[in-house]
């Protein structure tokens, strides 16, 4: 006997579930990629800057700390989680722990900043009507919360003599690695749109 599908019963969900999931997946494996790039080109270009293997008065990587979370919500943050974890590697000081502590800081500060900053701000979920000023109160607030709790570990785990030892190079590091890679992005829309505008003359 064949039975017919009930009338109520939902189409297209196992499809619809399976693109979710690809989608969800292909945003954390690219945000994972490019924390891996961003953090190679900044042991490339700012090596001299480097307070500690992990700490340095430039890192690039924090610009898609926000932007990953406020992109691709907890996909972001797992993309995170996975490129930190992957670049965890370059400290031979640490053990797997250590790495495991450490990805999952740079995960969830950005989460708990973004949470923080949609009611501070008074904000949709969506971001609708995000403006200049706001996104850098993002930038600010992705900052603290990973460099707070990033140097309250680092001094736990005695690395740092004091808790805040690295604070300020932490904090600044962020904020001047994510106005670096903002900078860059906005020169080169700017040189896209210029020859766009130039091509249709």
């Amino acid at each position: 006997m064949v039975f017919a599908p009930h009338d109520d019963a939902p189409t297209g969900a196992a499809p619809k579930t399976q693109t979710n999931a690809l989608t969800i997946a292909a945003s954390a494996i690219a945000v994972a990629l490019l924390w891996v790039l961003l953090f190679r080109l900044n042991q490339w270009a700012f090596s001299s800057f480097e307070v500690t293997v992990f700490i340095t008065w430039v890192f690039l990587p924090a610009a898609i700390r926000m932007l990953a979370v406020m992109a691709c919500d907890w996909a972001g943050a797992l993309g995170l989680f996975a490129g930190a974890i992957f670049t965890h590697q370059t400290d031979s000081a640490g053990d797997l722990t250590d790495g495991l502590t450490l990805a999952f800081l740079s995960a969830t500060g950005p989460l708990v900043a973004f949470w923080f900053c949609t009611r501070l701000l008074s904000l949709p979920s969506n971001l609708t009507g995000l403006t200049a000023r706001q996104l850098l109160v993002f930038a600010i607030m992705g900052a603290v919360f990973n460099a707070v709790p990033h140097n309250i570990y680092f001094y736990l785990s005695g690395r740092m003599a004091s808790p805040i030892e690295g604070l300020v190079p932490l904090l600044l590091g962020d904020l001047l690695g994510t106005v670096v890679v903002l900078y860059v992005v906005s020169f080169a829309l700017r040189l896209i749109i210029n020859r766009q505008a130039k091509q249709r003359v």
